[in-house]
């Protein structure tokens, strides 16, 4: 090649920009010769050289770029405006300067630092739009590197790598690889146009079989570069387009008589004569339009790709070349539906010690697995998520969890993978591919996957092939245990090594799998074994040249599937979730009667949906682009572990590296596989999913709950204070704010400088919660009080009724202040815009972004249904924003829209947190939005899937320091108000969350837990139980929320925020803003995990990235340049009509494409006074010549009559709110021009449309009506997805559809002229049935359309079709939605039904007759009697018990079914005996029902602190007993509670207190069930003995056997230590043997304990004291450890006068003395018989003597209590979940009452006085009556009343007051320190004493307390004792949950390998 010359362009540096101009390069020409023979070497040899210089030329701080180099085009381009381009290089004003075609590119850039190199168009093509699998793509093109020849390029091919070049935008990698197939790899353009961006051919079964076969042989050597994208390109000769697969993105066209074709992304870009028009065509989805100018013709798509498809003989290729699974089924000799036998020997799931080994929990079994199996989709949660992240979670979380998947917003959209499922694809080719640069048939010897998920059969035949010399190798990645830790690393280097060795061994498939994974080895993480491997084997150039499949037990989720797929699986077998799926089908468990092979079915059927679903949130169309795609960020993962296994992929705060991880691995190994297992099963319920005591960390957990409640509800600033504090303590676990710390100043400035409350509250806004995800009382309090305080409420996407926003009383207005308009356009009017001071644009929504909703018909209630402009009992769905919301281009469009529909409300856009969310930003403030809100990943929602809750988006934190960063850096924060939300609780969060850039504030939980809300997170099942989330007018009636609770949370909120601003030392709160410099990583580190996160980059300091830069908020105005618009003088010649003095105006303009919006503002003049109501029609009527330009006529009000002669762009009558709107061609077009064949109309016409009239005359593009609710509409001809959830109105379609028409249609009808027959192949046939054209009402409503139509428009086609009317009705179709009709049906009946009960009230019955209309027939006589059957009247006890447990309904019991209120056996009886109180038979019969009533809380208060002390899994367990699993049932009780037949007995049950149902209803009878599971398992006989397996050689003494001597005896002993019990009493048990009598607690049952622990080999010691017999120090010296578990035992006394006589007892006397001589021995006992009998207390022990006195038959009892009467219910210092201090009627009182005639309690008495007999012996008790009343500071004091001396008979007092402390000898004789309590003193919330190795627990320790109490006692403090024995402990901390934090292995003496399920504090 010689250099022939360089040239220097002349350009004008005077048009470009400031910013432009700094960076304007230096622009030279250079002209090439070569020596060459032929154009094509030239060709290869400058595309050679280009690619050289490219690579070897830039250097710091040097750009260099070859904008073209090509023999036929020339590329000006640079970082300007198209006006600039043109004047900036004088080229193109050179008349001599001439070309055969022109490709014009001007871009909206996102990009928010442009450069004069990223401007389009590149050197083949001009893209807009977005490739959302580049990363995927790109690494695959590096991969193959390792397969590619050239014989053109020959060894020089190499100099062409990289093939895509780095730091350039997605459209330029694009062009690099379309200018390689051409050029290297023998492809024309077309056809490598073809290859990159096929169409979606895989569902398409109207397709061609030749391109079928063309699209699938060029998916075998590449994978489509999918996105929302239109493509132009030109190679000189050629210039052409093509559309993405779903065709979002807007491509119109010209032809003219002249010659020419125009084609741009809109019409009415260039002035064409009308006359000169023959042809107005649309780009179609994923079709190609072709012009060749030397042949000097268009081709068109189908004859253009009919030609590529016939240069090869693909389908021959792929009939004798490509293999799938049956064939390699077929080449065994098996069907591909055979079963195998995929139990390998495992125990039932139950036992199954792999499931802890890879993290399983039961809730995933639970919520994830079963809903697999049984409905074939995963399953649906609520309310977003709370829990902590991976990188700060102490539960070991899979490796998966640390990745948050990514997803579409603004740039480009989302894809509804259920509707459009037809552009969907989960095929994918797997194996060796072959050289791309060559077409062959060698392309195709690949194994074709229908699907990415395998079954175990599936796998074995893989495994096994020698099909066609395909071979596979499996390698294991497991590592020994011996290896501990320290194993990781090397096994991931091992696994890569030996994936390369079997590529170069020539295997074909590479199988990864865990499979050894058990006792002897750990398995690596599946994800970052096919991470490493993946891009192991890219570096080495082998990746391509073998597929690779896992088989692992660990992924069970979609999010495990998907992020397996996105980092390089090719397939995934996931074993462990088949194989205890069919353990639980083995058992009958799953409730489905189904085969294996079935089982595995609906697993694929499951995952397949999820996969897809979560591809369409990114945009991505088909697995294959998927596939290694790297779509996710990785939160708190390091660079070191990015590196290895994750290359590329984000990381932004480094965080947890390969030590930390291998750690967390050998953890669950013990976890599972440990000598010592102790409570490692328990461990099976961490609560991931939901809150649980003692799991995983929530930040909604019920304390905080409780005490926000009280706060709102009665101004309890000191309960503000404990939330606050609860809060922030939940927020450190959980949140990365929480690892952040203030920098406050040393003086804090005086609050009454700071700014006041009433003004920081008006920054914060409630989030967008719609009025059905919301019952009408919690939105409307919503709105309420946001309005009292002067701030906003959001609507939500769910519209708001207009008598909300038109009542405009200040004190009491439900105005949501925010409109919002969302995806679904539900209720979205011209009146609903106008009447708001914002209007928020929803591109995302935290809990699910890039996910659409659903709002199922049963919940459109008649005030929904009208409301949202819709029909009640027709379900709504809300799509994914993919409909005006393509691009960051029709974002701008539709914030202009907005702004013109109401100029003086703020626009704002929703976007939620992820990588680059930045960037996105600054495009929309580029766009004009005048406020942005980043939310957070962890928002709530009413419904979503599992994954979109837990897996998707990012913490807040990162996106809105990024985005004020970004906006900071670009000079365009000044324009932007930014607001935040996600799991906002307190002030901290506010000030953090402003100090990162955040202006406002949006809360959305923390308000509706003030209104009532108790996070039950059962939003979806329309069964709140407070009001808050349902639609159920029975559950509405329980909403109790007032405005005034949630004003008060505001208000104490921003009273907190003050106290910070003081103490950092700002005024106003917008001196806090983006102050990141006041921040700084917390002193206190949460875990080594929190302490390897950087927080560098979200801590920078935006103005020291750009000083100077204004950053206030909103301060400079954005310019709509609304002054300049045509609605101006609209308005203004139609003010007479809009102000009432004149009737009617007609109006005529000129318009062009540069009007947008047309007639919008001139909707918001008349809706803002009219309202929905509008204007009478006609009123003013508009007359447009020209072209509309995008969202012509949006949101036309009632009464505008506008005729466009023209074509318009998209959008047309966008949310048109009754207006009519026609359009029509030019009348001056050629008389050959037949409309019906020509596009007039643009994409996404009548979208959201709730009335009104749109008759087009020509065709319209694609998605037409979508969203459409109210409109009439006619059209000749429509494209693809027409009238997709459409759910009212009604569409006439004069011509063709395109596909997926009525796709989500709900409601409405469509009638469709289908003269060729082909409509029902492309209709979506889910939710419609097509119907002739019969009924009088359809034909009437057509003709009367069809004649007004044609009077408007002049439609040649409707004059036929009504010329030749009853011929044509024979074509015609109706598209009838099922929902409708039900709905329909549903009205009509409830009409007959009114109709019915009107005329019985008049006297006559009305029945239904045939067609609908209602007769009345005569009235039968009252006394007319109902015959009945005799055998019906026989009631079958069995057969209706057997009906009621087949139809209880579990999710609605608590509604349904009261609680049981006899748990006792009769009281008339029952006093008479010693037996149990309890009526076990009654109580287990009815106790599936009372199963029945328990709400499976998400936050089940009833094991909070205020509920079970133990954390007893309550709703775990009754959900067991309802499914008749008691097994099970028991397996999940015993995991928390030792002794459950003490507790099911005698426990007071705190637990139903805290209970959520008991807020408005009576609580769950939990103590009842658990009883009934202990005794049912003991009567069973599965309860038996378990000696622990492993002997520590540890010995401990425990003094004391009552319920805490007992539990850490049973605990140490599991644990495998020596324990020896010494008791000091004859018997073993405490006060459970000797405090509690035996009616209460059956002595049996104390005693079978005893021996079962004793055959555990627990030693017992009775008639032993501590202290005395023994001296408590030699026992210290001769043990390892001793806990004092002695109880509380010395009795509170009551010294007043008379103190000594006889007859006076304490309680503990009474009841010991009796229960020893009952039990046999030979003692002396108190004896009540005949006695007038007093007890003095209450509680437990006084209701005991009560009852025992009565069985002793005393003459009277009389019981002393000297508080105040407990009222009936709470008192409002008494809020829920606190105990219930309400009067309770307990056995004792009952049994009295029965007997003596009345309650035997007196409240309010004080005993003043015994009185004597002169014997010495009692005889009666003076007393005084005492009142009690609060003091000023709150405490509380008692007085005596006056004159109130009374005095009372007896011969028998008992003392029940309590206990003051443990006995002090054994204490003193070790010397333990004591408390002021006189208990033995430890650590808060720990057991170990003063002196080394004594712990104390139970009462001793706490003081007087519960039985349930002293348990728990006994197992923390077993725990500890264990943890300082061993250095680790695999005992349950709270909650019978294992802490893992960091796991050792200790060695047994002969099992060296074993290792332990153990934890260190």
């Amino acid at each position: 090649m010689k250099v022939l010359c360089w040239r220097d362009v002349p350009v004008d540096k005077s048009i470009p920009g400031q910013v432009a101009l700094t960076v304007e390069p230096y622009i030279r020409q250079v002209f090439i010769t070569s020596s060459e023979e032929g154009l094509e070497a030239f060709q290869r040899q400058i595309y050679l050289l280009r690619k050289l210089t490219s690579r070897a030329i830039p250097g710091e701080g040097l750009r260099f770029y070859l904008a073209s180099l090509s023999l036929d085009t020339v590329v000006y381009k640079g970082q300007l405006t198209p006006k600039q381009l043109w004047e900036y290089f004088l080229d193109l004003q050179d008349p001599d300067y001439e070309t055969h075609l022109a490709l014009v590119h001007s871009r909206f850039s996102t990009n928010t630092f442009p450069s004069w190199e990223r401007a389009h168009p590149h050197r083949y093509l001009a893209h807009n739009g977005e490739i959302n699998t580049l990363r995927g793509n790109e690494n695959l093109m590096r991969a193959r590197e390792g397969v590619m020849m050239s014989s053109k390029f020959g060894d020089k091919l190499k100099l062409l790598y990289p093939v895509v070049e780095a730091d350039m935008p997605d459209s330029a990698k694009v062009d690099n690889v379309l200018e390689f197939l051409i050029t290297a790899g023998g492809r024309s353009l077309p056809e490598a146009v073809m290859t990159m961006v096929p169409e979606a051919w895989q569902n398409d079964p109207l397709m061609d079989p030749e391109k079928k076969d063309f699209y699938r042989w060029a998916a075998f050597a590449m994978e489509p570069w999918d996105g929302p994208a239109l493509l132009t390109f030109s190679d000189g000769r050629y210039v052409g387009a093509i559309l993405d697969r779903n065709g979002l993105r807007p491509s119109r066209y010209y032809i003219t008589k002249s010659g020419y074709m125009v084609m741009a992304s809109e019409v009415g870009v260039l002035d064409i004569p009308n006359e000169d028009v023959t042809q107005k065509g649309r780009l179609q989805p994923g079709r190609m339009l072709l012009v060749d100018t030397v042949v000097g013709e268009v081709t068109k798509d189908e004859e253009l790709k009919q030609q590529i498809a016939r240069q090869r003989p693909v389908g021959k290729w792929l009939k004798e070349q490509a293999i799938t699974l049956k064939d390699l089924y077929a080449a065994r000799g098996l069907q591909s539906s055979v079963t195998m036998n995929g139990d390998s020997g495992h125990p039932p799931v139950q036992s199954d010690l792999r499931l802890p080994l890879f993290g399983y929990s039961l809730e995933h079994l639970n919520l994830l697995l079963v809903p697999y199996a049984k409905n074939k989709k995963e399953a649906l949660g609520s309310m977003g998520n709370d829990a902590a992240l991976a990188c700060l979670s102490q539960n070991t979380p899979l490796m998966f969890e640390y990745f948050k998947q990514l997803f579409a917003q603004v740039t480009n959209p989302p894809i509804d993978p259920i509707r459009e499922s037809i552009v969907m694809s989960l095929a994918c080719p797997v194996g060796p591919e072959a050289n791309i640069l060559e077409p062959s048939e060698e392309q195709c010897q690949r194994l074709f996957l229908d699907r990415p998920i395998l079954t175990l059969q599936d796998l074995s035949v893989i495994k096994t092939t020698d099909y066609r010399g395909w071979k596979t190798k499996t390698i294991d990645t497991t590592f020994p245990v011996t290896d501990g830790a320290a194993g990781l690393l090397p096994a991931i280097d091992r696994i890569c090594g030996e994936c390369s060795q079997g590529v170069e061994e020539g295997y074909r498939l590479l199988v990864l799998s865990d499979r050894q994974a058990g006792e002897q080895r750990v398995p690596v993480s599946s994800l970052m074994s096919i991470g490493a491997v993946h891009h192991h084997l890219i570096k080495t150039r082998q990746r391509l040249k073998v597929g690779l499949i896992l088989e692992t037990g660990e992924a069970r989720e979609m999010h495990h599937f998907c992020v397996l797929v996105g980092f390089g699986a090719d397939a995934i077998c996931p074993y462990l979730l088949y194989e205890s799926l069919i353990s639980l089908n083995d058992q009958n468990l799953l409730g489905i009667d189904i085969t294996e092979d079935e089982l595995q079915q609906r697993v694929i059927q499951a995952t397949s949906k999820g996969i897809s679903k979560v591809m369409a949130k990114m945009g991505i169309s088909t697995l294959h682009s998927y596939k290694g795609a790297q779509i996710f960020e990785a939160v708190g993962l390091s660079k070191e572990v990015i590196d290895k296994c994750f290359i590329g992929c984000a990381s932004r705060l480094d965080g947890v590296n390969f030590k930390v991880l291998a750690q967390e691995t050998i953890a669950r190994h013990q976890l599972a596989y440990g000598i010592r297992s102790a409570d490692a099963a328990s461990h099976l319920e961490p609560g991931w999913y939901h809150w649980r005591d003692g799991g995983e960390k929530h930040i909604n957990d019920p304390t905080s709950i409780a005490h926000l409640q009280d706060a709102t509800r009665n101004k309890n600033q000191s309960a503000y204070e404990k939330y606050s504090a609860s809060q922030q303590q939940s927020v450190r676990s959980c949140t990365l704010r929480g690892q952040l710390d203030f920098k406050f100043i040393d003086q804090p400035l005086d609050l009454s400088e700071i700014e006041p409350a009433a003004n920081i509250v008006k920054r914060f806004v409630t989030g967008a919660m719609s009025f059905g995800s919301l019952s009408i009382e919690a939105h409307s309090t919503l709105a309420r009080a946001m309005n009292r305080i002067g701030a906003k409420s959001n609507t939500g996407e769910g519209g708001e009724n207009a008598d909300r926003y038109l009542v405009k009383d200040p004190k009491n207005s439900a105005r949501s202040a925010i409109k919002q308009v969302a995806s679904g356009r539900f209720g979205v009017t011209s009146s609903y815009l106008a009447n708001a001071d914002e209007l928020q644009i929803k591109m995302a929504q935290g809990a699910k972004p890039g996910e659409g909703g659903e709002l199922p018909g049963h919940k459109v209630t008649d005030d929904i249904a009208h409301t949202r402009h819709s029909v009640p009992w027709v379900g709504l769905i809300s799509p994914p924003p993919h409909h005006d919301i393509y691009s960051i281009e029709d974002l701008a469009e539709l914030i202009y829209n907005l702004k013109c529909a109401n100029p003086v409300a703020r626009i704002s856009v929703k976007l939620v947190s992820e990588v680059g969310v930045g960037v996105i930003a600054a495009g929309v403030a580029k766009g004009k939005a005048e406020h942005i809100t980043i939310s957070g990943h962890d928002g709530g929602t009413g419904a979503s899937t599992w994954t979109g809750i837990k897996h998707a988006g990012l913490p807040w934190e990162l996106g809105i320091s990024e985005t004020h960063q970004t906006l900071v850096l670009n000079d365009l924060r000044s324009r932007v108000k930014l607001q935040t939300d996600g799991q906002l609780r307190t002030g901290r969060d506010v000030v953090i969350a402003g100090m990162l850039g955040a202006d406002e504030f949006a809360f959305s939980t923390a308000p509706l837990i003030a209104m009532g809300c108790t996070m039950m997170r059962k939003c979806h099942l329309n069964t709140c139980p407070v009001g808050v989330a349902t639609q159920d007018p029975e559950l509405r009636k329980k909403f109790e929320g007032q405005p005034e609770h949630v004003v008060n949370f505001f208000f104490m909120l921003a009273e907190e925020i003050r106290t910070y601003m003081a103490k950092l030392g700002a005024r106003t709160f917008q001196e806090l803003i983006g102050r990141t410099d006041l921040l700084k990583r917390a002193d206190t580190v949460l875990s080594e995990k929190s302490q390897l996160l950087q927080f560098d980059k979200v801590l920078t300091n935006a103005l020291e990235m750009r000083p100077g830069v204004n950053i206030i908020g909103g301060s400079v105005k954005q310019d709509f340049a609304l002054e300049e618009r045509l609605d101006n003088q609209l308005i203004a010649e139609a003010r007479d009509v809009i102000d009432g003095t004149s009737k009617q105006c007609n109006i005529k303009v000129d318009a062009g494409n540069t009007v947008r919006a047309f007639a919008t503002t001139l909707s918001y003049e008349v809706a803002r006074k009219y309202s929905d109501e509008g204007l009478p029609d006609k009123s003013i009527n508009i007359e447009v010549k020209g072209h509309g330009g995008q969202s012509f006529c949006a949101f036309l009000s009632k009464g505008i009559h506008v005729e466009l002669e023209g074509d318009s762009n998209d959008y047309v009558c966008k949310g048109l709110s009754g207006g009519t709107v026609v359009i029509y061609p030019p009348k001056d077009l050629p008389a050959e021009f037949k409309s019906e064949e020509n596009i007039i109309v643009g994409n996404v016409c009548l979208y959201g449309a709730t009335s009104g009239k749109a008759y087009f005359r020509g065709t319209a593009a694609e998605r037409f009506c979508v969203r459409n609710s109210g409109a009439t509409a006619i059209v000749e001809g429509v494209g693809d997805h027409g009238c997709e959830y459409m759910t009212g109105g009604r569409v006439i379609i004069l011509g063709p559809t395109g596909r997926n028409f009525a796709a989500g249609m709900s409601g409405g009808f469509a009638y469709i002229f289908n003269k060729s027959g082909t409509f029902e192949s492309l209709c979506n046939m889910e939710m419609v049935a097509l119907e002739p054209l019969v009924k009088d009402i359809d034909i009437t409503f057509l003709k009367e359309h069809l004649q007004e139509y044609v009077t408007y428009t002049g439609s040649e086609v409707a004059t036929h079709i009504l010329s030749n009317l009853e011929e044509s009705l024979k074509y015609f179709v109706k598209v009838f939605p099922h929902e409708y009709r039900r709905a329909l049906k549903s009205i009509s009946t409830q009409k007959a039904k009114e109709a019915q009960k009107r005329g019985v009230e008049n006297g006559l019955v009305t029945k239904p007759l045939q067609n609908g209309s209602i007769s009345p027939v005569a009235k039968k006589s009252k006394k007319e009697p109902s015959v009945q059957d005799i055998e019906a009247t026989i009631a079958d006890t069995e057969m209706e018990q057997k009906m009621l447990d087949k139809a209880l309904d579990k999710t609605r019991g608590f509604m349904k079914y009261h609680r049981q209120r006899k748990p006792y056996r009769p009281a008339e009886t029952r006093y008479k005996d010693w037996g149990e109180i309890y009526n076990h038979q009654v109580v287990k019969k009815e106790l599936k029902m009372q199963a029945a009533r328990c709400m499976d809380c998400g936050t089940p208060f009833c094991q909070s602190e205020t509920g079970c002390p133990l954390g007893n899994i309550i709703p775990t367990w009754n959900d067991l007993v309802f499914k008749d699993q008691w097994k099970e049932a028991l397996e999940r009780l015993l995991a928390t509670n030792n002794f459950p037949e003490f507790t099911g007995r005698c426990c007071p049950a705190p637990c139903e207190g805290a209970c959520v149902l008991g807020i408005n209803a009576p609580a769950v009878t939990i103590k009842n069930i658990e009883c009934t599971i202990i005794d049912h398992a003991f009567e069973q006989g599965w309860i038996k003995p378990q000696p622990p397996a492993f002997r520590t050689g540890k010995k401990v003494v425990v003094v004391g056997s009552g319920p805490s001597g007992l539990a850490c005896a049973a605990q140490l002993n599991k644990a495998g230590h020596t324990v020896t019990v010494y008791e000091r009493n004859d018997r073993v048990g405490g006060l459970l043997m000797y405090g509690i009598p035996t009616m209460k607690m059956s002595k049996p049952a104390v005693l079978r304990r005893r021996e079962l622990m004793e055959d555990e080999g627990v030693t017992f010691i009775t008639g032993t004291t501590i202290g005395k017999d023994i001296d408590a120090r030699e026992l210290l010296d001769s043990n390892d450890a001793i806990v004092m578990c002695t109880g509380a035992t010395r009795p509170r006394n009551l010294p007043i006068p008379g103190r000594d006589l006889e007859g006076i007892y304490f309680a503990i006397q009474f009841l010991e003395g009796w229960q020893k001589n009952q039990l046999g021995n030979l003692n002396e006992y108190i004896d009540a018989k005949g006695k007038d009998v007093v007890v003095i207390g209450g509680g437990d022990t006084g209701c005991d003597c009560i009852g025992t006195s009565l069985r002793m038959d005393a003459k009277s009892i009389t019981s002393f209590e000297i508080l105040t009467e407990p009222p009936p219910t709470r008192a409002n210092d008494n809020p829920w979940p606190t105990w219930p201090r309400i009067l309770r009627v307990d056995y004792g009182h009952e049994e009295v009452k029965i007997k003596h005639g009345q309650d035997p309690r007196l409240f309010e008495i004080m005993s003043e006085e015994f009185l004597d007999d002169g014997a010495g012996n009692v005889t009666g008790i003076r007393t005084c009556q005492v009142s009690w009343t609060k003091d000023e500071a709150g405490r509380w004091k008692m007085a005596k009343v006056p004159d109130t001396t009374k005095t009372f008979k007896a011969d028998l007092v008992l003392l029940a007051m309590g206990f003051l402390g443990p006995e002090e000898a054994v204490v003193d004789q070790l010397g333990l320190d004591k408390d002021p309590r006189s208990n033995i003193k430890s650590s808060k919330g720990k057991f170990r004493t003063s002196i080394p190795k004594v712990y104390a627990a139970g009462d001793c320790h706490r003081g007087q307390s519960l039985v349930v109490h002293a348990i728990n006692e006994g197992r923390q403090a077993a725990r500890e004792v264990d943890l300082d024995l061993m250095g680790q402990t695999a005992l349950a901390g709270p909650g019978g949950i294992v802490i893992q934090s960091t796991l050792h292995p200790i060695t047994a003496p002969d099992q060296q390998q074993h290792q332990q399920p153990i934890a260190v504090a």
